[in-house]
């Protein structure tokens, strides 16, 4: 006999693993791909931070060299006003000489007093005093004292080997200064801080306890 056929038109059961079973197995698939992509947001997400702050604390270690170089020369402007205003040890009296020099065909001479001065780190009423003080040299002033013979040569032999041309230069004037300054330190022993004294620190130049000028009180050349 022939089979049956279902009735209304009703068809056969679909087979397990048709398409219309397919369908919900793809759900999982999506939510893991969308995890990783989170995961992956997140970690460009921390690493651009990261980079933007290694960056930043880089920036903020770099060194300008032009606003490096204008600060050193404002503090060394600022050192170089402190020590010409600061007033220190001088010698009782300053230093009387008269040299020949030489220039032209002329004979000429300087005469010329000449004053030292160190760093007031004196006890009150001695090394000579401020603006020259009368009183007992100490410190420095008796190491100058001590070696006295030998700075005034040191000085004779700087006025001497001028020319005529020269001391009529400011600039002249300025080089002998710092040579007087320079020789006479050569010969001065290094400070040495008092029993109990902790060696102090400076920003500028520091306190050597030796000369730092040499000035004209007297300057005539003919």
């Amino acid at each position: 006999m022939a089979e049956e056929k279902p009735k209304g038109g009703e068809s056969a059961p679909a087979e397990k693993g048709e398409a219309g079973d397919n369908k919900p197995a793809k759900k999982p698939m999506n939510k893991k791909i969308i995890i990783i992509a989170g995961v992956l947001v997140a970690d460009l997400g921390i690493m651009a931070g990261l980079g933007f702050f290694i960056v930043g604390k880089l920036k903020g270690k770099t060194v300008d060299p032009v606003a490096e170089a204008q600060k050193e020369q404002e503090e060394a402007e600022k050192e170089k006003k402190h020590q010409l205003t600061k007033i220190g040890m001088v010698l009782p009296k300053p230093l009387p000489f008269t040299v020949n020099i030489a220039g032209g065909t002329n004979s000429h001479y300087l005469k010329c007093a000449i004053q030292l001065e160190w760093d007031a780190h004196e006890a009150p009423g001695g090394g000579g005093g401020e603006h020259g003080a009368a009183g007992p040299l100490t410190g420095v002033g008796h190491e100058i004292e001590k070696r006295m013979p030998k700075i005034t040569d040191i000085i004779i032999n700087i006025l001497s080997s001028q020319t005529y041309e020269d001391l009529l230069k400011p600039s002249g004037k300025q080089k002998m200064k710092e040579a007087i300054v320079t020789e006479i330190n050569a010969i001065l022993p290094e400070p040495t801080p008092a029993e109990g004294e902790e060696k102090e620190e400076h920003d500028g130049p520091a306190p050597s306890g030796k000369l730092r000028n040499a000035f004209f009180t007297e300057f005539i050349v003919q």
